[in-house]
């Protein structure tokens, strides 16, 4: 029984820690995105949000979590980290542009393949505006590890999606937020540099 109560009074704080986590964020999305409109608990706010997001969403989306959290190191600002992987070949978008490659060709996919639950979403989450080029019997991938800065808040075209559930309300966060963190230095810039062999 007192297992039961201890279990139910977690629950009942972790979701009311949500639940102000949630209108914290929603008060964020609507701030203008200058770093001079964030203070110091904005910002750890932010912060706090961008780590738990790269941490939750790392079981399903391993890929572009790591890509994530390495922003949180000072050490690779601005350099260029190869990383030897072809989880990227599953990818039926990537295929089609390496059997067709010309050269170079920066990625892009249909709105609906960064959604959960598409067959494209942990490739297309991670390789998103990257460019894909082959050279050396190898297929590399440059993504710029970086947040844009969206100009109108209140255009919901210029949130991410943080939560999507079907048939439930999307929980979205304005990328901004994250773009104001590097601006602060709290967040670090990089290339990730995906590459592996081409396939025969």
């Amino acid at each position: 029984m007192k297992l039961l109560k201890t279990f139910c009074l977690l629950l009942v704080v972790l979701l009311t820690m949500f639940a102000f986590g949630l209108h914290r964020l929603n008060h964020l999305n609507s701030k203008a995105i200058e770093p001079s409109e964030f203070s110091w608990l904005d910002k750890a706010e932010v912060y706090t949000a961008y780590i738990a997001m790269n941490v939750l969403g790392a079981p399903m989306y391993p890929e572009i979590a790591m890509e994530g959290l390495l922003m949180l190191l000072p050490s690779f600002d601005g350099k260029e980290i190869v990383i030897e992987s072809d989880f990227f070949l599953e990818s039926a978008f990537i295929q089609d542009k390496i059997n067709n490659y010309t050269g170079p060709v920066r990625l892009a996919w249909s709105p609906s393949d960064y959604l959960l639950g598409s067959s494209e979403a942990r490739v297309s989450l991670a390789l998103n505006t990257g460019i894909l080029t082959i050279e050396n019997g190898k297929v590399r991938v440059s993504v710029p590890c970086t947040w844009p800065k969206h100009s109108d808040h209140r255009d919901h075209s210029w949130t991410t999606p943080l939560v999507v559930v079907p048939g439930l309300p999307e929980i979205r966060v304005q990328e901004g937020l994250f773009w104001v963190l590097e601006e602060e230095g709290w967040l670090s810039t990089y290339t990730a540099i995906w590459e592996t062999d081409l396939p025969a």
